[in-house]
């Protein structure tokens, strides 16, 4: 098992805790729900009244005889989305300055802690930021500016295990408002004999657990998401930072198994913002943009299934596709580059259907190179 990355976490230790309240001094607290804060672990089981156990996820039932109907418990699905980003996390351009440091653990499927790391951020604006990785296996600052984005360290974007590190602490909303074409409804639900208010995302009501948001009862405060795949998050220790509410600790979890453990070691408001820190060095490179590749877009819309032959019906098998996404979110090109070749066009055609959400760098559409795949199980 690979050692926890080294870093000298006694100094943020120390800023922590003053960075905490220097943060909320002059803010509004969000709404109540903070208080006498109940531990949400995704687990079978707990033996602690202090402790809520969240059920794994490891299967899902559709049933295909539902009505496809909004019930009376439905929302304004973007409505509601813009309105909870702005109570939770940081994703939001009318707040102040800010600085964040979180570290990371990241486990394989047997539960090993395969990497581990530090990510930073300095926010002072949409167009000026400064992002930080420091971990054993990708080192990389990001500068925005208003010339472009520029890139110090790794040249790869970041990988989905470490775009999301910031996405569920900082816009822990991102990948609710990728979908489209769904629609919400509130849910109560009772874990432990604990009750949350939920709102379900789904296309209809025929599966069994959706996407879904989970707050603490009559309160914005989020516990709990059931977001893409099979990840489950839980959000702790929630404290109040400019208005809004950030969870201090953060686990996610993939089909029930560890995935992700994050820990908000500081957060603190730059009353002070020092325009030469976010210029990039000489070694930069940059401007970014036109075309990228690294990164992983989930489609938005993936109707289109393949429509395998004869020849492979009945059969376990993947096929591989090379895909380019077009600034608009569909796709400009695919190849299939493993798997049967007999199933190749069957899963061209269908993936030259799918639609992403169009992925911006500094708020411009760019086209991304990634891979995607077809299987039959």
């Amino acid at each position: 098992m690979p050692r926890q990355a080294d870093f000298v976490l006694f100094s943020i230790l120390l800023l922590a805790s003053s960075a905490l309240a220097h943060g909320q001094e002059g803010h509004p607290t969000p709404a109540n729900g903070l208080a006498n804060q109940k531990t949400l672990i995704v687990a079978t089981e707990t033996k602690s009244d202090s402790v809520v156990a969240v059920p794994p996820i490891t299967s899902v039932s559709v049933d295909l005889r539902a009505e496809k109907k909004l019930s009376a418990n439905a929302i304004d699905l973007p409505g509601w989305i813009a309105k909870e980003a702005a109570l939770n996390g940081l994703q939001s351009a009318d707040v102040l300055p800010w600085h964040v440091v979180v570290t990371y653990d990241q486990f394989d499927e047997d539960g090993d802690n395969v990497h581990s790391g530090v990510y930073e951020e300095y926010w002072a604006g949409e167009k000026k930021y400064k992002r930080i990785y420091k971990s054993d296996n990708f080192n990389q600052t990001d500068y925005a500016t208003d010339k472009g984005l520029f890139r110090q360290g790794d040249q790869q974007w970041p990988d989905g295990a470490q775009s999301q590190v910031r996405s569920e602490v900082i816009a822990p909303f991102y990948y609710a408002a990728t979908l489209q074409g769904f629609h919400g409804r509130n849910v109560e639900r009772t874990f432990s004999g604990y009750k949350l208010r939920c709102v379900f995302i789904e296309r209809d009501s025929g599966i069994s657990d959706p996407t879904q948001y989970c707050f603490e009862p009559d309160s914005s405060v989020l516990r709990y998401t059931r977001g893409f795949g099979w990840f489950q998050t839980v959000y702790n220790r929630i404290e109040p930072f400019q208005g809004r509410n950030i969870a201090q600790e953060v686990d996610v979890t993939d089909g029930g198994k560890p995935y992700l453990k994050l820990r908000l070691e500081a957060i603190e408001f730059l009353s002070h913002v020092d325009d030469a820190s976010f210029l990039p060095p000489r070694d930069a490179v940059g401007p970014l943009g036109d075309r990228v590749s690294g990164v992983h877009l989930v489609p938005i819309n993936m109707s289109s299934i393949p429509q395998w032959p004869a020849s492979l019906r009945q059969q376990h098998f993947t096929v591989k596709v090379d895909i380019v996404v077009g600034k608009d979110g569909h796709v400009i090109s695919a190849h299939a580059i493993s798997g049967p070749p007999e199933g190749y066009k069957a899963c061209e055609n269908a993936v030259r259907k799918w639609i992403f959400k169009p992925y911006l760098v500094l708020d411009k559409p760019v086209e991304v190179e990634q891979k995607v795949e077809c299987s039959d199980n």
